[in-house]
């Protein structure tokens, strides 16, 4: 292993994150993973805790889908951190979609409060906990490929943005 390679600051992260916010080629190291998913989880607590207080439906969509939007921003960079420990974007995209399939069940599940259909809430109930849970388990398994070190050298994404002079791996 490489020793006292530089980590990237919080501002250098967020720039390089934000330069390449539409794409999904290449590679991209920890450190501009996580201080990017850092702050981009700065506002989605604070959308979460506006949410909490909502009691009208119509403010706590507009705000679940804020925040949605911000969670879909950051697709390309877990892509990309994926990417760097080797692997394809697929995992990402699907935790995409069950993400997105969660976000609809809550909505319809908020309408049909908001309505008084109680029975229908509670009908839909098993959905909603069945897809977070496949959320929650891919979301682990998200986070433990994100954690892992960068691939050293050139995989079939590119070269390497942490081990630049090593050669390319078989």
């Amino acid at each position: 292993m490489v020793q006292g390679l530089p980590q990237l600051d919080f501002g250098t992260a967020l720039q390089t994150a934000i330069s390449r916010i539409k794409e999904t080629e290449g590679r991209s190291r920890r450190s501009e993973f996580w201080w990017t998913m850092l702050a981009m989880m700065i506002p989605f607590v604070i959308l979460w805790i506006i949410n909490r207080g909502m009691m009208t439906v119509v403010p706590a969509l507009i705000v679940s889908l804020i925040s949605a939007g911000i969670w879909f921003c950051s697709l390309p960079l877990q892509i990309r951190r994926l990417h760097d420990t080797g692997r394809g974007g697929t995992l990402a995209l699907v935790l995409a979609g069950v993400y997105a399939l969660q976000l609809l069940l809550s909505i319809i599940v908020v309408i049909m409060y908001s309505n008084g259909n109680y029975m229908g809430v509670l009908s839909m109930g098993t959905w909603v906990g069945l897809v977070a849970l496949v959320y929650f388990v891919l979301f682990i398994i998200c986070v433990v490929f994100w954690c892992q070190d960068s691939q050293p050298g050139t995989n079939q994404y590119g070269p390497s943005p942490k081990y630049p002079d090593l050669p390319q791996q078989m």
